[in-house]
């Protein structure tokens, strides 16, 4: 085993699709898929109980150099002084057979913390660990950083996008690199990675029609109305991807849930989609929606989704079957 590997990845920000491809990448090297998930473990960190991180990070691997422990979102359960020591001592005595990941979904600091020079408490400690520790955020990239990004994943995938394509592309998937993602795929295919994919295949190909169904799902489970909240998925599901659905109804909620979070702290119309980077006739839309849907709600949605998410990356389950799953559940 490699000296200087890792043992602790500490991977934060509001770029989900980039942080399960950062915990995928650990995944990669463990060696098949069969092997790699029987030295898996995950944590929900919400509801964090430490002795079973001490369990999990101290278990030997299985026909494998490391196992790996995926620890989710345990900053509010580490709020006190102590619980932070006892979190930090873990972290220091996890041998080197575990890669422990702790995934957290925002970043670790806001950019007026960053501007003002702060530090967090975690980033702290990970650099008096001499290489044992890594840390990384994962920002979303929006506008003009969306095409740059599109162009950069064609890139490594083999393929081009000239910039007026990316852009283009850029305005349909909007702030979702998992969508994007599907759709670069699709049209390096569509021009077989023979030449450049321009404007004129993304408007062939990407489909966009689908958003106006799903923000009407959305509104159906906000008023807990089950029937027609799988009307509207089934009908969703019979003309597009299940993947590609679940990423917009994933970027749906989390346009929501900051929403909810903008309005909460005394936000208007334009300060709320200045920060989202949205046109201010979606954040109307929003702000209609969002009445339905309390702050508490849209944070276990969101939690749902990205449990979801991780079992469907897993082969856990099927796309379809977790989607009618959680509209049969949160329509209850």
């Amino acid at each position: 085993m490699s000296a200087s590997k890792p043992v602790v990845y500490i991977f934060h920000g509001d770029d989900e699709f980039a942080l399960g491809e950062a915990v995928n990448s650990i995944r990669a090297q463990m060696g098949d898929a069969t092997t790699a998930e029987m030295n898996t473990t995950r944590l929900e960190g919400r509801n964090l109980n430490l002795d079973d991180l001490v369990r999990a990070t101290r278990s030997l691997p299985f026909l494998a150099e490391r196992r790996l422990v995926v620890l989710t979102d345990p900053l509010g359960s580490l709020k006190t002084n102590a619980d932070r020591d006892k979190f930090k001592k873990i972290m220091e005595e996890t041998p080197a057979t575990t890669a422990l990941a702790v995934r957290i979904s925002s970043p670790l600091l806001d950019a007026r913390g960053r501007r003002s020079g702060k530090t967090h408490w975690l980033e702290k400690w990970a650099a008096g660990q001499a290489g044992k520790a890594y840390v990384r955020e994962y920002s979303l990239p929006k506008g003009p950083q969306m095409a740059n990004w599109i162009r950069q994943k064609a890139k490594e995938s083999g393929g081009e996008f000239n910039l007026q394509a990316a852009a283009l592309l850029g305005i349909y998937v909007g702030d979702d690199p998992r969508l994007a993602a599907q759709e670069i795929e699709k049209l390096l295919a569509y021009v077989n990675y023979q030449r450049p994919v321009e404007p004129d295949d993304v408007e062939h190909l990407v489909a966009y029609a689908g958003e106006t169904s799903v923000f009407e799902m959305v509104d159906a489970l906000g008023a807990r109305n089950g029937r027609e909240a799988l009307r509207l998925l089934h009908r969703l599901l019979a003309e597009d991807d299940p993947l590609r659905l679940f990423g917009m109804v994933t970027r749906q909620f989390r346009l929501l849930l900051q929403t909810r979070e903008l309005i909460d702290a005394g936000n208007r119309e334009q300060e709320i989609a200045s920060t989202l980077k949205i046109h201010p006739f979606v954040v109307q839309k929003l702000m209609g929606q969002v009445r339905n849907f309390s702050l508490p709600q849209l944070e276990t949605i969101y939690h749902k989704l990205l449990e979801i998410d991780e079992a469907i990356k897993t082969g856990q389950t099927e796309g379809d079957v977790a989607l009618e799953t959680l509209v049969a559940a949160l329509t209850v």
